[in-house]
């Protein structure tokens, strides 16, 4: 009985990963056809609840020398992979999590009083697994969406449009860019 629920437990996992590519492909396709003042309708959030995943998207990746995580549209993104890709749980998690921030006051908070509010919630979920962990949640689907984005590929990691030969290890210098593949 137990051999039969890990194997469906890990085809599940297996099943869902495979759909990722069809998601990110699907999210890449949106981003090429609608312009960054049109937003696209959200498939798993409300609005309200997709206005605090963008704000906590830009906590995470803010604008620095490079653009911000809702400039490269992750919460797009996290919209769209929560929907296809997520677990029950993990949806259930993020939902939770977003209510339980909307609940102490995120949404009228500063900037500063938000991270914090963040952090806070960092400290709670460090020791959860991942399927009960709000901001492991958050945190993971926010560096794959942006880190897969053309611009976190092309702006804030150091691009090579046809890579060269194979070099397994590089010094980066002060300030440099890790590369992107």
């Amino acid at each position: 009985m137990t051999d039969r629920r890990s194997f469906l437990r890990g085809t599940s996992a297996l099943m869902t990963h495979a759909a990722f590519p069809q998601v990110l492909a699907a999210f890449l396709a949106g981003c090429a056809t609608t312009t960054r003042t049109s937003p696209s309708k959200a498939i798993f959030f409300s609005q309200a609840d997709m206005e605090r995943v963008t704000v906590l998207v830009d906590l995470i990746l803010p604008a620095t020398d490079s653009p911000s995580a809702s400039d490269a549209r992750t919460h797009e993104f996290i919209d769209a992979a929560l929907s296809a890709c997520a677990t029950t749980q993990q949806q259930a998690t993020f939902r939770a999590g977003l209510a339980a921030l909307a609940a102490e006051g995120f949404d009228k908070a500063n900037t500063q009083q938000r991270i914090t509010l963040l952090k806070q919630r960092a400290t709670k979920d460090v020791a959860l697994p991942y399927d009960d962990s709000f901001f492991k949640i958050l945190k993971d689907y926010t560096l794959t969406g942006y880190f897969n984005s053309e611009v976190g590929a092309t702006q804030a990691l150091a691009y090579e449009r046809v890579p060269g030969g194979y070099q397994g290890d590089i010094a980066l210098a002060a300030e440099q860019k890790a590369w992107a593949i």
